[in-house]
């Protein structure tokens, strides 16, 4: 057995490093560090090395499998000490001070300098954005179609709104969702286990991705799925008719994008590689570990590893603004603006528009974006803002200006074995209410007045805890209510039996049955009928039972006393 992954876990667990930190350290992407992990990735000697430094251990001991990894305590304060000459037990602190400054006025100098540069840079840094940690787990979270939003939760569970006509917003399910991307009327999810779930697919197409394993990454088209998996080798399905499946030698992959039409391709070593039909995919072959792709039909803007922007334009549009952004972390675009999240959270959009600008100026803590021809979202890992066309209600529209509604009120939830219920007070001038749980288990509900929301049960765990949510939403003069949250533990319902009237079943098979239930023989009584209620022939009959009609749970049946009614049989004709 290999206990190379074991040991990486454990290093890494030891010095409470995360797997985001330790793939930048090694110049992988994070998942593909995930699967050094879990054993599905190989690790080369170099980035072995650079870790072996890091932890401060033997290369040798990480290598050899019968070899365990030496742990050691994890001690900050273990640096180096700086001796200063002049300064002796028998003097004062004052004293050392003064003496020090004496025979070192220039180091003095040069040391109250820097303290006083310092104390000015940590006033100034309160009052400005701190830098987010940014990572490729947060921007993977988010993804929009014309017509529908869909972005994972802090649960890892899967939520989406605007429209659902193809049922790409139905029983969105996952077994701990990392990526999702929306196509043309359809999702795909990417799962933690390397498994792919989807919603709005067509079966044919669905049938074909539910066989892929061991994926690391996911892109979709309008009407393709890209996926990579651990071996580096590219699947594809859906519509072809572009060529967006044709992609030249796609072995040793790392990560995929696509475009509507369009399928792009990094290798191991950052080598880039396209199919299918987008602007300015002749200019890729310049490249080099790209680290994300934006396109609209006008428009393909490149996030470069310097954490720049190119753009590639149709009808020579101009987009000089968005080329000189730094410190970029995630791009989007539609057909006429030009959007990038930086890794304070802030966005910056190039479009003709003041009052879309004006909106995105108030966005802040954004931890991804995507972009549809005509709007643009942003996450902020709790909220979906927006700006553009909302004429699906993909968004809620939120000024800051207006006033909050209050939130609402006698939530009550009921369980059964295939749902859980919601129901609530509404609240004055709440447009609508979206009512969520925090569980892959279907979309967040949009409904426009208080009724009784419905979750399926079938993907929810006895005994756990979940968060159900309600937002009240504002339009016009008000914006939405803070949310309501109430906590839980799911309780699976026990199994009811539903009795029907006994009908002359016949005595033995009778109690049986009742045994077969559990019910201990000592629960079960037989009363003979009435005079006139004679048995023809040998065969005792149950007439009735306290159970007809009942429905009750196994713990109810197991406590209760059963008593039956059976015909009378005279003594010449029993055995």
């Amino acid at each position: 057995m290999n206990k190379l992954p074991e040991k990486l876990t454990k290093l890494r667990k030891h010095y409470n490093y995360s797997q985001s930190y330790l793939a930048e350290v090694l110049g992988v992407d994070t998942l593909e560090y995930m699967n050094y992990e879990n054993g599905s990735g190989m690790i080369n000697y170099e980035q072995m090395k650079k870790l072996a430094s890091l932890y401060h251990i033997d290369l040798v001991d990480v290598f050899r499998n019968s070899a365990d990894v030496q742990l050691y305590e994890v001690n900050k304060a273990n640096t180096d000490e700086i001796n200063i000459e002049y300064f002796t037990a028998k003097e004062t602190l004052p004293d050392k001070i003064f003496n020090f400054y004496q025979h070192n006025k220039v180091a003095s100098t040069i040391i109250a300098i820097l303290l006083v540069t310092i104390l000015i840079m940590s006033i100034v840094l309160k009052n400005t954005v701190r830098p987010f940690t940014l990572t490729i787990e947060n921007i993977n979270r988010l993804s929009v179609s014309e017509t529908t939003v869909v972005y994972i939760d802090d649960y890892s569970g899967v939520n989406g709104s605007g429209s659902n006509a193809n049922g790409e917003l139905s029983n969105l399910t996952s077994s701990a969702a990392v990526k999702v991307c929306e196509g043309e009327g359809f999702t795909i999810i990417l799962n933690e286990d390397g498994t792919l779930s989807n919603a709005g697919l067509i079966s044919r197409y669905a049938n074909q991705v539910s066989d892929w394993k061991n994926i690391v990454d996911i892109a979709v088209g309008d009407k393709h799925i890209l996926g990579v998996d651990s071996n580096g080798r590219v699947h594809c399905a859906g519509d072809d008719s572009s060529g967006a499946c044709d992609l030249p030698d796609p072995r040793n992959i790392r990560k995929v994008f696509a475009t509507a039409n369009g399928s792009i391709a990094m290798d191991a070593d950052g080598v880039i590689t396209s199919a299918g039909t987008f602007i300015g995919s002749g200019s890729l072959k310049n490249y080099f570990n790209i680290r994300d792709v934006a396109s609209s039909e006008n428009i393909l803007a490149i996030l470069c590893e310097d954490h720049s922007i190119d753009v590639y334009t149709k009808n020579s549009m101009n987009y000089l603004e968005a080329e000189s952004w730094n410190d970029i972390v995630d791009v989007a675009c539609g057909d006429s603006f030009v959007a990038g999240l930086d890794r304070y959270g802030k966005v910056h959009i190039e479009i003709d528009n003041d009052e879309i600008k004006e909106q995105i100026e108030k966005w802040s803590n954004i931890i991804a974006i995507d972009g549809a021809s005509d709007y643009l979202i942003g996450f902020d890992g709790v909220r979906v803002y927006g700006v553009g066309n909302n004429a699906y209600h993909q968004f809620v529209k939120e000024e800051l200006i207006k006033q909050r509604l209050d939130m609402v009120s006698n939530v009550e939830y009921n369980i059964d074995d295939k749902y859980v219920s919601v129901q609530f007070d509404g609240v004055p001038n709440a447009s609508g209410y979206i009512v969520s749980l925090d569980v892959g288990i279907g979309i967040s509900r949009r409904v426009t007045s208080p009724e009784v929301v419905r979750f399926e049960t079938e993907n929810m765990t006895d005994g756990k805890n979940y968060t159900l949510t309600i937002v009240s939403i504002g339009e016009g003069d008000y914006i939405d209510s803070d949310a309501y949250k109430l906590n839980f533990t799911y309780l699976k319902p026990e199994e009811t039996y539903t009795f029907l009237h006994t009908g002359n079943m016949k005595e033995e098979d009778y109690i049986a049955y009742l045994i077969s239930l559990g019910i201990p023989e000592d629960h079960i009584t037989g009363v003979p009928g009435a005079d006139d209620d004679i048995c023809a022939g040998e065969d005792v009959t149950v007439s009735s039972s306290n159970l007809d009609g009942q429905t009750l749970t196994k713990s109810e049946l197991l406590n209760m006393q059963i008593e039956y009614t059976y015909c009378k049989v005279m003594d010449d004709e029993k055995e």
